[in-house]
């Protein structure tokens, strides 16, 4: 399929299924973020400090292998694509590991620490290996911006629907489950994640046959490891992308972590019922969606980020004030963080095909493996330090599990959920700032806008409602491909539209 074909619309069912892969990472990733260390220390019996440096470790191995994996993906030589082959390799070790991480065996010590350590290593390693190659896709199945901003919000919608069966599939099953197995709650908690990891691959292999013959013809780039670095180092635009995703992805991994903690140990709240804070943070983001994604087209991802990350970081530190019976506060609260987090996701992630065309554009070769495996080592390398931080806090505090910690653990927690998750979003929105401040230094100052429209070609021209769908990153004179000027690659001389 040539690149001028992918500029037209993508079938229903594609679109759909391209979501699958999301729905495969964010169950099992949900469900490792949120709970495995409330599980390694309230039902492994493992400390919080050994439980934090399981996550540390795995999420820094994950960091450094993603930029590999999209070198990988890019020079990738298969009749199936680039990036499909790496889907299916991956289905059958990441449903496994993924069932093992909330499976104990009865190893104390040394022996327990090497297990969870050495499963964790390979069920990220199973992670990267589709998980990158699968954001690539993404930017190959359509160049068109509308279809781009669609496939990101399919992405997004189906994160928060998985997200949801992560966080709340093993809480609400672990005790029914446990129950069936002869009364043990660990064998509870492995058998809901086996039913986790196989709703997860389910989603990856759904992806892998809806997307078979849809990447375009492409030849292997020849990427070599210093490549990426030279991308980050050369473009300023990527720098400042790849902060506003890290630190967007840093509070959403602090909250993912201390949320549990706060409901059980803070509001007072059971296992169950902390399981539909979850469910309710994540459904009260699918109904942002609809809000998120107009804010886009009208004002743009860099604007919108700034928006509602600014008022996310108010609503967390208000986490300050809720306890034992204040619901209504807390309850609220709830829906709307769940908007920050949301708009993270959809202004991050919409903005990297963009890039991904930017950067062909000034190198001639399609490089998005290699981007969104820096983008993935962004978010994931300050996510392990984030996460690694708020293991040990609660360690230091004195946390060992249990049903009553004391006073000083509790206003660990509740700093962490708010004061701690909040502070990481303002690097983040120092990034957005420049990103917008680029995008309007790009725009030619002496044309009305107007005017700078309908000079701009059919494809950054506003559409029917009347918003423009397309930014500009000021990158000069990009060339145009053989197979058709591309809407990634057309606009006024001097200009690159994004």
């Amino acid at each position: 399929m040539t690149r001028a074909a992918n500029a037209r619309a993508l079938p229903r069912r594609v679109r759909w299924g391209y979501g699958g892969g999301e729905w495969a990472n964010a169950v099992m990733w949900t469900a490792f973020s949120t709970l495995f260390l409330y599980y390694m220390t309230d039902v492994a019996g493992a400390s919080a400090a050994l439980g934090g440096t399981v996550v540390a470790l795995g999420t820094v191995w994950n960091a450094v292998l993603q930029p590999y994996i999209g070198r990988r993906s890019d020079r990738l030589r298969s009749p199936h694509g680039r990036r499909l082959p790496f889907l299916t390799a991956a289905a059958i070790p990441y449903a496994v590991t993924s069932w093992l991480l909330f499976t104990d065996f009865g190893l104390t010590g040394v022996a327990r620490a090497a297990y969870y350590t050495a499963v964790a290593l390979a069920w990220f390693t199973s992670l990267t290996v589709f998980y990158v190659p699968y954001g690539a896709l993404g930017a190959e199945l359509s160049t068109d911006p509308t279809e781009r901003t669609a496939l990101s919000s399919v992405r997004t919608a189906f994160s928060q629907l998985g997200a949801l069966v992560g966080a709340i599939t093993p809480l609400a099953l672990h005790d029914v489950l446990g129950d069936a197995l002869g009364g043990s709650d660990k064998a509870g908690w492995s058998a809901a994640a086996a039913v986790c990891a196989l709703l997860a691959t389910g989603g990856l292999l759904a992806t892998w046959a809806t997307a078979r013959g849809r990447e375009p013809a492409a030849e292997p780039a020849t990427v070599r490891p210093r490549d990426g670095m030279a991308m980050v180092r050369e473009s300023r635009t990527v720098r400042l992308t790849l902060g506003m995703l890290a630190f967007g992805w840093a509070p959403l991994s602090v909250t993912g972590a201390v949320a549990v903690y706060y409901g059980v140990h803070v509001m007072g709240y059971s296992e169950d019922t902390a399981s539909l804070v979850m469910l309710t943070w994540f459904a009260a983001g699918l109904a942002w969606l609809p809000l998120v994604r107009r804010m886009t087209d009208r004002i743009g991802k860099p604007r919108t980020y700034l928006l509602f990350t600014g008022c996310w970081a108010v609503v967390q530190c208000l986490f300050v004030f809720p306890g034992r019976g204040d619901d209504v506060l807390f309850w609220t609260l709830i829906l709307l963080s769940s908007a920050g987090s949301m708009a993270v996701a959809v202004t991050g992630w919409a903005l990297l095909p963009d890039i991904a065309d930017t950067e062909s554009a000034r190198t001639g070769e399609r490089r998005e493996g290699t981007l969104y495996g820096l983008a993935a080592f962004a978010q994931t390398a300050l996510a392990a330090i984030v996460v690694w931080i708020a293991a040990l806090a609660l360690s230091f505090a004195g946390y060992g599990g249990g049903d009553h910690p004391d006073a000083r653990a509790r206003h660990t927690i509740t700093v962490l959920m708010s004061l701690g998750t909040a502070v990481w979003m303002l690097p983040g929105m120092w990034c957005g700032r420049q990103i917008h401040n680029t995008l309007r230094a790009s725009q030619p100052p002496t044309q009305p806008g107007a005017l700078r429209r309908a000079s701009a070609g059919p494809e950054v021209r506003r559409s029917r409602r009347g918003r423009d769908r397309r930014i500009r990153f000021g990158v000069k004179n990009p060339p145009v491909s053989d197979g058709g000027s591309s809407p990634a690659q057309s606009g006024p001389p001097g200009y690159s539209a994004v």
